[in-house]
C-alpha cells in the first residue's frame, strides 16, 4: 500500500450535488489509488495512487504546443497529427496541460490540504442540511488515504455533517479503525462471492473483503452492500445468491445497492492509452435489471437500484 502524508489529499475531484452514494444531496470526493483492477471500473484513472495524464483526442487541434513545453521529451506526434504519451516518460508534471489551447490534455491528481478540502466541502452546507445529505469519500480507494479522511471527516462531524466512506473493503481493518469514529455511514462493494472469479475480474481475492465486512457488521457500524452487475460476468443466479445469503449475516446492512454495468468509463480508457478490457459488452436493458431485483426481493431487504 503506497503510503500518504495525512495532512495532504491526493484526489481527482469534489463532484457536487451527488444523489447517489448516500442519502440526500452529497459532495462526493474521489480519491486516487486502488488496490483493484476491476474489469468494468468506470474510473481507471483513479487505480493508480499518483496524478495521471489524459489525452482526449477529439479536443486536439495538433498545434503542437504540448510538445514543445514537455521538458522530459513525452510527447510526440503519431502518424494521423495526434499526441502519442510515452507513459514511462512522463511525470504528470502538467506542463503540457497549461499550454494546451483546448483543453485535450488534462491532469487527474491534485495535491489538496485538509484545510482546503473542509472549506470547499463546508460552501454546501446548506444543501447537506436540507435534504438529509453530507459528504461522501470514494475512491479509487479512500481508505488508502485513511488518515487525511479522518481529518476531513473529523472536522465535518464537528459542523454536524453526516459522513460516508465508499469503499471496496481490500484494505487491512487498521485504515478502517482509523476512521470509523467519523463515519457515519459505510458503502461497500461485494463484487462477486466466489473467491477464484473475484481474483479474475479485479486481480486480488476476496478473503480480505468478507472478513472486514463481517468485522464492520460486529461493530454495528450501518452498511449499505453495493453489488455491481455486470452481464455475463459476476450475474450469475448461484453467485447472486451466494452474495444475498452472505449480506443477510450482517446485521447492520440498511440496504442494498443494485449497481447495473454502464460504459460511462469507456472513454477515459482510450484518454489513458488502454483498451477497455470489456470490449463492445452490451449494458443491461430494463426488463433484465427488473428480473435482477425481482430475486434480491426474496431476501426481505430494501433494494435501490443505482444507490
Amino acid at each position: 500500500m503506497p503510503l500518504f502524508n495525512p495532512d495532504f489529499g491526493l484526489i481527482s475531484r469534489v463532484q457536487k450535488y451527488s444523489t447517489k452514494d448516500g442519502p440526500g444531496i452529497r459532495d462526493t470526493v474521489f480519491f486516487k489509488g486502488c488496490p483493484l483492477g476491476c474489469l468494468w471500473c468506470s474510473n481507471p484513472e483513479l487505480i493508480n495512487p499518483h496524478p495521471d495524464l489524459l489525452y482526449t483526442r477529439s479536443k486536439c487541434i495538433s498545434c503542437g504546443v504540448c510538445m514543445d513545453a514537455c521538458p522530459y521529451g513525452a510527447l510526440s506526434f503519431d502518424s494521423d497529427n495526434f499526441i502519442v504519451i510515452e507513459r514511462e516518460k512522463c511525470a504528470a508534471c502538467g506542463e503540457c496541460v497549461a499550454v494546451c489551447p483546448e483543453g485535450a490534455l488534462e491532469l487527474v491528481g491534485k495535491e489538496i490540504t485538509v484545510h482546503e478540502l473542509v472549506a470547499e466541502l463546508l460552501k454546501d452546507e446548506i444543501f447537506y442540511q436540507s435534504s438529509g445529505g453530507g459528504v461522501t469519500f470514494s475512491g479509487g480507494e479512500p481508505l488508502y488515504q485513511a488518515g487525511f479522511v479522518c481529518q476531513v471527516a473529523g472536522q465535518l462531524k464537528n459542523s454536524g455533517i453526516h459522513t460516508a466512506l465508499d469503499t471496496a473493503g481490500d484494505v487491512s481493518w487498521s485504515r478502517f479503525e482509523e476512521v470509523l469514529d467519523v463515519i457515519d455511514l459505510v458503502l461497500y462493494d461485494i463484487k462477486t462471492a466466489d473467491r477464484a472469479l473475484h481474483q479474475r475480474l479485479t486481480g486480488r481475492d476476496n478473503d480480505l473483503i468478507l472478513a472486514n465486512a463481517r468485522l464492520l457488521a460486529r461493530r454495528g457500524v450501518p452498511m449499505h452492500i453495493r453489488l455491481v452487475m455486470v452481464p455475463g460476468v459476476n450475474d450469475g443466479m448461484d453467485d447472486l445468491k451466494a452474495r444475498m445469503e452472505f449480506i443477510t449475516e450482517l446485521a447492520s446492512v440498511k440496504q442494498v445497492d443494485l449497481l447495473p454495468y454502464h460504459r460511462y468509463g469507456v472513454g477515459k480508457y482510450a484518454s489513458l492509452g488502454l483498451d477497455y478490457p470489456l470490449g463492445d459488452l452490451p449494458e443491461y436493458r430494463d426488463e433484465q435489471i427488473e428480473e435482477l431485483c425481482s430475486h434480491l426481493d426474496a431476501y426481505g431487504i430494501p433494494i435501490t437500484i443505482g444507490g
